[in-house]
């Protein structure tokens, strides 16, 4: 997946810019890694919001007109972020921590532990515990279990639960991940070829950076979606990055890397922010990096709505 760092046009060195894509290679985890997997980071996102919520010391006090369940102490709302009424902050099972400028509107239930990011909304949203929601997200529906990294809109209706969601991904109206085997046996994902016992009974797709799922689009427990990707219909497959798939026929196309930086430019540039040469430059890279997987997968070249090129 692409690293979620975006940078600002100025702030680094032409030198350094130019060098970027060179320098950038893909980092091989260590022989006994702290986590085997995404399952695993999601598995243990719930303790580590209860351990960094531990080092607040005192909570502001809670906006009027929100019904709390469990200790008030286990409440940490910074100033500056926006609770309306009618909204409930369930922290029996663990901390809810609510950071500077995040929006929760009404008729929102949030379960701890869970951490809502700065600038973050909730549109009347059910929020599970185990949940990250990161910087400027954009979040209705239900969420579980899951992390969702920045500026990643989900702003509709549809089921996300023990999933990993990369930045600037989109998620259409009634998108719906699966997290559990109608044998309600372990969710086993494909990792460089193979199939790997995740040992989760409940675990739901890994999303990359920059992909965009349309509207109803389904997607099976432990599959992959890759990096700036866009899919449709039903994905009961991964789908390898930088492609465009088609649940309704399995068709993968290969995605034109100007049009992918296009819909980068855009989807930036309406949060005000700006893809800039660096960020460019990692996208690039993390395109030619993965045409064999796009190849080993089947992606054949051309247009969306024309035949494959041979």
């Amino acid at each position: 997946m692409l690293e979620s760092v975006w940078f600002k046009p100025g702030v680094i060195t032409k030198g350094v810019v130019a060098g970027i894509a060179k320098k950038v290679s893909r980092v091989a985890p260590p022989p006994d890694p702290l986590f085997s997997g995404y399952w695993d980071l999601v598995a243990s996102n719930g303790l580590a919001i209860a351990e960094q919520a531990r080092r607040f010391e005192e909570p502001l006090p809670l906006p009027r007109d929100v019904a709390v369940r469990g200790p008030a102490s286990n409440l940490m709302v910074a100033e500056g972020a926006d609770l309306e009424g009618s909204v409930t902050l369930d922290a029996r099972l663990g901390p809810i921590v609510i950071d500077r400028g995040a929006s929760v509107e009404s008729f929102s239930r949030v379960m701890g532990p869970c951490y809502i990011g700065p600038r973050a909304k909730l549109y009347s949203a059910l929020i599970g515990g185990g949940t990250s929601i990161f910087e400027a997200c954009k979040v209705g529906g239900e969420v579980e279990n899951s992390i969702i990294m920045p500026f990643t809109n989900k702003a509709h209706y549809g089921y996300v639960g023990d999933s990993y969601i990369g930045s600037w991904v989109n998620l259409g109206a009634g998108c719906t991940f699966s997290n559990l085997k109608n044998t309600y046996g372990n969710v086993r994902p494909t990792v460089d070829g193979k199939r790997v016992d995740s040992g989760a009974v409940k675990l739901g797709p890994a999303v990359g950076d920059m992909a965009k799922l349309s509207i109803g689009t389904l997607v099976y427990a432990g599959k992959s979606v890759g990096t700036g990707s866009h899919v449709a219909g039903l994905a009961a497959t991964d789908v390898p990055s930088f492609t465009y798939y088609d649940g309704g026929t399995g068709r993968k196309v290969e995605l034109e890397l100007e049009s992918v930086l296009e819909t980068q430019r855009r989807m930036m540039e309406r949060r005000g922010m700006s893809l800039g040469r660096s960020g460019e430059a990692l996208v690039r890279r993390a395109f030619a990096s993965t045409a064999a997987e796009r190849r080993s997968a089947g992606a054949r070249k051309g247009k969306i709505g024309q035949p494959e090129k041979p």
